[in-house]
């Protein structure tokens, strides 16, 4: 009689347990995934850039092609091959458009990246310039 009782205890509670760890299956969690973040890194390529320039560096930035104006960081990042970089702060100007104004301070090549953080996303793209003496 000891035995049955204790087997119908040890029973009773793998099926309490057991019932426990159900989930309701028809509970179901929809995600809503948001639109990337869209960043248009503008630099001078095709014309020539000399170490007495001021240049312009523009990231233009949209999701779903709508501009986004309340980007929360937007900075360059211009290092020259081989080198650190050094991170130059944008300004927003209207439709999207950060900017900020740099002059290299000695010829070769240099690489730009613009860090843009906005609406829980990060950006990175990258383009390279090329500096000469004047």
């Amino acid at each position: 009689m000891r035995r049955f009782i204790v087997l119908l205890c040890s029973t009773m509670i793998f099926l309490m347990l057991l019932s426990g760890c159900q989930k309701d299956k028809n509970e179901f969690t929809q995600m809503e995934l948001s639109h990337p973040i869209n960043v248009e890194l503008v630099v001078p390529e095709e014309e020539a850039v000399t170490v007495a320039d001021l240049v312009q560096l523009e990231a233009i930035v949209t999701q779903q092609d709508e501009y986004i104006d309340d980007a929360d960081d937007v900075t360059f990042e211009i290092s020259l091959e081989g080198s650190m970089g050094l991170e130059v702060a944008a300004t927003y100007e209207g439709e999207g458009k950060y900017t900020a104004v740099y002059q290299f301070p000695v010829e070769g090549v240099y690489k730009v990246i613009s860090h843009v953080t906005a609406r829980g996303m990060h950006s990175m793209p990258s383009k390279q310039v090329e500096v000469t003496e004047e």
